[in-house]
């Protein structure tokens, strides 16, 4: 039997999952600890698990391993700090090299795929999507939690560049009568994470990040959250013209923001792009929804990294 092995850097947790490479989606185990401590720690609880699983299943290595990460990230393969976590504003991440540390744990011999904790996301949407292999749909992939994250998977790959996307610090006009200064962690102001991430809303609400739960669905900073989450979901229509736009991460919990993210998008655009699935709530809902993986969107697409890792040298 031939098994994956895929993990998930987070922005509040960490997890590792092993899979049948057969089977990507059907996690047979899996472990879960904290972003917060030291990175060490965190690393060494992942691969300690990983690799006692490796031992009970009774093979000498895993086909591939995974890693979908928080970023910013190296993604390039002949950078000195390929593979690194590198200006993250998780202080203690900084500069962490990722891949080194999974290639000193499980040797060069196990082929390791990495990439955004948004893109390998939107690589496992895709999979999933029926299509011709010659012609894969756009599929944008938005995580709204501690932080923002938007990644894609373009012509059948995840979309990489002179770095990769950060959509969340694209800048957006803030709504009329939203007095909210931004709270991203660079200064960036009127960006999309710094007035929408778990920070910024417990802000305007004032309450703990951990209280958010408790607001009721009529509270008025859930229209604030959604008219940005609608603002990005239109600007990366312009931008990338994608089939389809995944919303996760812990904030989309709250369900009534995809129905607001929907209104503005639509609002926004006030008729400019002429697309028949933006004339209805239907046609909208197929185009702004949530992941069919639901809360294992993320540890998915790590494994969905493995899969393809394999699939690449084969």
């Amino acid at each position: 039997m031939a098994y994956i092995a895929g993990v998930e850097l987070g922005g509040t947790t960490c997890i590792a999952a092993i899979a049948e490479l057969r089977q990507p989606t059907k996690i047979i185990a899996n472990f879960e600890t904290d972003t917060e401590a030291r990175p060490q720690e965190t690393l060494s609880s992942l691969t300690k698990f990983l690799q006692e699983k490796r031992t009970s299943l009774g093979i000498a290595s895993y086909e591939a391993i995974g890693i979908a990460s928080f970023g910013p990230v190296d993604l390039c393969r002949s950078s000195p700090t390929y593979g690194f976590i590198t200006t993250t504003p998780k202080e203690p991440w900084r500069n962490t090299d990722i891949v080194g540390f999974f290639k000193r744990e499980f040797g060069d011999s196990t082929p390791i795929g990495f990439d955004t904790d948004v893109n390998a996301p939107a690589m496992a949407e895709l999979a999933k999507i029926e299509h011709d292999p010659a012609d894969p749909p756009t599929v944008v992939y938005i995580t709204v939690g501690t932080g923002v994250g938007v990644g894609a998977a373009v012509c059948g790959k995840p979309l990489h560049g002179l770095l990769h996307l950060e959509g969340g610090h694209t800048m957006v006009p803030p709504l009329d009568g939203d007095s909210y200064p931004g709270g991203c962690g660079f200064n960036h102001g009127y960006c999309v994470e710094g007035m929408v991430h778990s920070k910024a809303i417990a802000a305007r609400a004032k309450v703990s990040q951990r209280e958010l739960h408790t607001l009721t669905d009529d509270h008025e900073v859930w229209e604030k959250a959604g008219y940005y989450l609608g603002v990005l979901c239109l600007n990366v229509t312009y931008l990338l013209s994608p089939h389809v736009i995944v919303l996760g991460g812990g904030i989309l919990k709250r369900r009534v923001l995809f129905s607001k993210a929907r209104r503005w998008f639509k609002d926004l655009m006030k008729g400019y792009l002429e697309v028949e699935k933006f004339k209805t709530e239907d046609g909208l809902a197929s185009y702004i929804r949530g992941s069919i993986f639901g809360d294992s969107t993320g540890i998915i697409g790590a494994l969905e990294l493995a899969r393809k890792e394999v699939c690449n040298r084969n």
